[in-house]
């Protein structure tokens, strides 16, 4: 029987809320833009052996979409997320063997509890990354296997330019480089790495689609001021601006995603 468990400490920073909130917001909307998450998700999972047996941990769990397909790598999962309304959509299906609503950082899990550990696409969200590879180090059993993905440095680099020509401000997520997350792993000290970045274009046939779509799954965090340029004038500026990027495919979107893959030593 699935169970939906409260998170047990008051660990949230102002970030942290923040983060919940926006993605529960996006709960029920999530799905509708997800291309690059499904994608990601896909390919991570492939990072990992197929094999019926063993407990999973799914670090960001979102909706749950990709439940169904767990059945092939583990016997049983635990679903974890910062976000209460993403966990919720999550337990409709009732296929975790408990959901539990958490920080990444500081898991209420006991060592060696799970065999496998997979997360795609939160990583970015967290403060300290460091403290996330502590966590499923310490989790994992030995010769427990883990994949993740996370958006890098140069993501969302078309539209950081647009922005960039109208004003000074960070409008787009400033996401960690390759070689700073790969110095957080170091903090998994019982944990063999392997690192692989890859770019996924999206296409949009003008700067208000992706902009909806970014919406829609929640991840719309837009930090600074628009200078002065506000409503449909800005919007217009920031469209004029984008258009030198535009391809026979429209306008793109590049992601930057690292897979990390690891083995815990031991096994």
């Amino acid at each position: 029987m699935s169970a939906v468990i409260e998170p047990t400490s008051d660990s949230g920073s102002a970030f942290k809320q923040q983060v919940a909130k926006s993605f529960s917001a996006a709960s029920l909307s999530y799905m509708q833009g997800a291309r690059l998450q499904q994608q990601v998700a896909l390919d991570a999972l492939a990072l990992l052996p197929k094999t019926a047996s063993g407990h999973l941990l799914d670090l960001g769990c979102g909706p749950g979409w990709l439940h169904p397909r767990f059945v092939d790598y583990c016997s049983a999962f635990t679903a974890v997320d910062l976000s209460a309304g993403m966990l919720e959509v999550a337990a409709r299906s009732a296929l975790a063997k408990s959901y539990l609503q958490a920080d990444a950082q500081q898991l209420p899990l006991c060592d060696n509890s799970v065999d496998r550990v997979f997360s795609s696409l939160m990583l970015q969200w967290c403060s300290e990354p460091e403290a996330v590879f502590r966590e499923i180090d310490r989790l994992l059993t030995p010769g427990g296997k883990v994949a993740i993905s996370t958006l890098v440095e140069g993501t969302l680099t078309e539209l950081s330019q647009a922005f960039a020509s109208l004003d000074n401000y960070p409008h787009v997520s400033r996401f960690l480089a390759v070689d700073s997350i790969r110095q957080a792993a170091v903090a998994a000290a019982n944990i063999n790495w392997q690192f692989e970045l890859r770019r996924y274009p999206l296409y949009y046939p003008d700067v208000q689609t992706l902009a909806r779509e970014l919406k829609q799954l929640g991840a719309n965090q837009v930090a600074g001021r628009r200078n002065g340029l506000t409503g449909k004038g800005y919007w217009q500026q920031l469209a004029q601006a984008y258009e030198v990027h535009r391809t026979v495919l429209g306008l793109p979107a590049s992601y930057q995603v690292l897979l990390i893959s690891g083995v815990k030593h031991g096994g």
